[in-house]
C-alpha cells in the first residue's frame, strides 16, 4: 500500500468515496443543487438586457407587467438552490467527519503500545479532531465549487459568445491573469501559513506547560517569566498574520487592477458595435454584467487549487493513521482462567538496535501466588517486563510461558484477561466512579458487585460522601479526588476484575502518590491469593511485603534475596533500602 504521505491529491480524495457511498443519493441531490443554483447565474444579465430593451427601449407594457415577476421567481428559485445545497452538502460533510472520526478512533484502540511511544499524545488529537475536518471540508468544498462554478463559468461564456463573440474571446484572458496573479502571491502566502502554523505550536507548548506545570510555576515564582514566553509567542503569531494579510491585500489590489485592464480591453468591441452595428444598450450592460460575474467563480476555483496543499496535509496524517498495521494477535489457544504459574526463560529485549540490551538472559519462575518485587533504581528492564507480560511488547529472544503455555501462543484477550494492572501513575477516566470500577468487559457488573469490590479496596467511606456517591463523576484524571482515593478506585477495579496475575507499579518518584495506610491495606488485601510482580523503584512498604527481592542493573540479575537487609549488603545498591 502506498504511503499516504506521499499520494497525491487525486489519489487521497478517492479514497473518501468509500465513506461517501452510503450517503451517495443525498451528495447527489447537494450537487444537483449546486448545478440549478449555477445555471441560474447568467439569467441575471439575461434579465437586464430584457429589461432593457423590452421595457425601456421599445415600450412592451407586457413585459413591463412581466419584469417583477421574473425577478421574483430568480431570485426564489436561487433562494431554494441555496439553501437546499448548502444544507444538504453539510449534512453530508458532518457526516463524513463524524465517521472518519470514529474509524480513526476505532483504530487508534487497536494500534500497538509502540505506534503510541512514537507519536505525541496531543499530535493524536489534533488528528483526529482538526485534520479529519479539514480533509473532508476541503474535498467537498473543492466538488461544489467545481460543480458550481464550471458550470457558471461555461453558461457565462455561452452568453457573452451569443452577444458578442469577441468580447467573450477578450473576457478568456480573466482567466490566465488570475489564476497567474494568485500563483504570485500563493508562494508567500504558504511561506506564512507554515510560520503561523509554527508559532501556535509555540503557543499551545507554553499553554500546555503552564497548565500541566502550575504548580511548579507557582512554588517558584515564575508566573512572570511564563507570561513572558507567552507574549513573545504571541507577538510572533501576530507578525506571521500580518505577513499573511499583507500578501492577501496585496493579491487584492492587483486582482482589482488587473481586471479592470482586461474588462475594458474586453468591453471595447461591444462599445463599437453599438455605436457602428447599432447594438442595444441592453446587450452592453448585459456583457459588462456576464464578464463581472465572471470573475468570482474563477477566483475561487483558482482559490481551491492554490490552498489544495492544506487538505493533502491534512488527509496524509488521516490516512497515515487508518493504514498502520493493527496490533498483531497470532495467538489461538483461548486460555480461560489461569493458576498464574509464570516462566521466563533467558527473556532478552531491545528498545533501539543501536542501544544496549533493556532486558538480557532474564530466567524466573514465579508460582501461582507467590509475590515478586522487581527492583531496578536505573534501568526500565523492569518496566520492559511488566509490558512483556500482556504482549504489549514482544521479546527479542527467549519466551514467557503461563501455566506452561507460551504466551505467544495465546489469544491477547484470553492472555489480557488474566491480568491486572495497578500502577501509582493513577490511571482513572472522566466518567463515574460506578464506570472506573466497573471499567471495559466489567460493565455488566452488578451495583453489589461494584460495592463489594469498593469496601475491600477501603473506598466505601469516601465514595458515600461523594456528592451522588457511585454516580458522582471524577472528572479529568480523576481531578476531583485525592491521589489515595484514585489509586483505591484503581485497586477496587482491579478486584472486581479479580484476575490469577497482578502487576503492581510503584515507580513513581513523587511522594504524594505513595500509598498511606488505607492503601497499604488495599494492596495487602488485592495481592493475597494472586500472582503478583511488583515495579519498584526503590524499597517501599508494598516491596517489603514480597516474597522475593530480585535486583536487576543493565537488563541483568544481580541478586536474589528474601528480606531487603540482605539486599542492603550489596554495595550497588548500598543507601537505596530501608533497613
Amino acid at each position: 500500500m502506498q504511503n499516504a504521505l506521499t499520494m497525491t491529491g487525486r489519489q487521497l480524495y478517492a479514497r473518501l468515496t468509500d465513506y461517501v457511498a452510503p450517503y451517495r443519493g443525498t451528495f447527489a441531490l447537494g450537487l444537483l443543487g449546486m448545478m440549478v443554483l449555477a445555471a441560474t447565474e447568467p439569467a441575471l444579465p439575461v434579465l437586464l438586457k430584457l429589461m432593457l430593451d423590452g421595457t425601456l427601449v421599445n415600450q412592451k407594457h407586457e413585459l413591463v407587467q412581466l419584469v417583477p415577476l421574473a425577478v421574483i421567481v430568480f431570485f426564489a428559485v436561487r433562494g431554494v438552490t441555496s439553501y437546499l445545497s448548502i444544507y444538504v452538502l453539510n449534512w453530508v460533510s458532518g457526516k463524513l467527519v463524524m465517521d472518519l472520526r470514529v474509524t480513526m478512533f476505532d483504530k487508534l484502540l487497536t494500534l500497538p503500545a509502540s505506534y503510541y511511544a512514537d507519536h505525541a499524545s496531543d499530535n493524536l488529537v489534533a488528528t483526529v479532531t482538526f485534520d479529519a475536518s479539514r480533509t473532508v471540508h476541503t474535498a467537498t468544498g473543492a466538488i461544489s465549487v467545481l460543480a458550481r462554478d464550471t458550470l457558471t463559468i461555461i453558461a457565462l461564456l455561452a452568453w457573452m459568445l451569443y452577444l458578442d463573440w469577441r468580447s467573450a474571446l477578450l473576457a478568456l484572458l480573466l482567466i490566465p491573469m488570475i489564476i497567474l496573479i494568485m500563483r504570485l502571491g500563493n508562494g508567500q502566502q504558504q511561506k506564512s501559513g507554515r510560520e503561523t502554523e509554527k508559532t501556535l505550536d509555540g503557543m499551545t507548548q507554553v499553554l500546555q506547560e503552564s497548565i500541566r506545570n502550575h504548580k511548579v510555576v507557582k512554588l517558584y515564582g515564575g508566573q512572570q517569566y511564563q507570561s513572558q514566553r507567552f507574549r513573545n509567542e504571541v507577538d510572533r503569531s501576530h507578525r506571521s498574520t500580518m505577513k499573511q494579510a499583507n500578501a492577501k491585500a496585496f493579491i487584492a489590489s492587483l486582482m482589482q487592477m488587473a481586471v479592470g485592464v482586461v474588462l475594458a480591453i474586453a468591453i471595447y468591441p461591444a462599445t463599437q458595435q453599438a455605436t457602428t452595428d447599432g447594438a442595444t444598450a441592453g446587450s452592453f450592460v448585459s456583457l459588462s454584467m456576464a464578464m463581472l460575474l465572471l470573475i468570482m467563480p474563477v477566483k475561487r476555483i483558482t482559490a481551491i487549487y492554490m490552498s489544495r496543499h492544506q487538505g493533502l496535509t491534512a488527509a496524509g496524517s488521516v490516512f497515515s493513521l487508518l493504514d498502520q498495521e493493527i496490533e498483531q494477535d497470532a495467538g489461538t489457544v483461548a486460555i480461560g482462567r489461569t493458576q498464574g504459574e509464570l516462566h521466563f526463560e533467558q527473556v532478552g529485549f531491545h528498545c533501539h538496535p543501536q542501544a544496549g540490551a533493556a532486558l538480557e538472559d532474564f530466567t524466573l519462575t514465579l508460582l501461582p501466588g507467590e509475590t515478586v518485587a522487581l527492583v531496578d533504581p536505573v534501568d526500565s528492564g523492569k518496566l520492559i517486563l511488566a509490558d512483556l507480560l500482556p504482549r504489549f511488547l514482544q521479546p527479542d529472544t527467549g519466551r514467557i510461558l503461563l501455566d506452561d503455555q507460551d504466551l505467544s501462543t495465546l489469544t491477547l484477550t484470553s492472555l489480557r484477561a488474566n491480568i491486572a494492572l495497578v500502577s501509582w501513575e493513577i490511571r482513572l477516566f472522566n466518567d463515574t466512579v460506578a464506570a472506573n470500577i466497573a471499567y471495559g468487559a466489567m460493565g455488566r457488573a452488578t451495583e453489589a458487585d461494584i460495592i463489594a469490590a469498593m469496601h475491600a479496596a477501603h473506598a466505601a467511606e469516601f465514595v458515600r460522601e461523594l456528592p451522588q456517591g457511585l454516580q458522582t463523576v471524577v472528572g479529568e484524571k480523576g481531578v476531583q479526588l485525592s491521589n489515595g482515593q484514585r489509586l483505591r478506585i484503581t485497586i477496587a477495579r482491579a478486584l472486581l476484575k479479580n484476575p490469577p496475575i497482578l502487576i503492581l507499579d510503584e515507580t513513581s518518584s513523587a511522594p504524594d502518590l505513595k500509598p498511606g495506610q488505607q492503601e497499604q491495606a488495599a494492596l495487602v488485601t488485592l495481592i493475597q491469593g494472586r500472582t503478583t510482580i511488583i515495579i519498584a523503584q526503590h524499597s517501599s512498604a508494598v516491596t517489603e511485603k514480597a516474597d522475593r527481592i530480585i535486583l536487576l542493573q543493565h537488563g541483568r540479575i544481580t541478586a536474589i534475596g528474601s528480606h531487603l537487609k540482605l539486599l542492603a549488603k550489596e554495595e550497588t545498591y548500598a543507601g537505596l533500602f530501608r533497613t
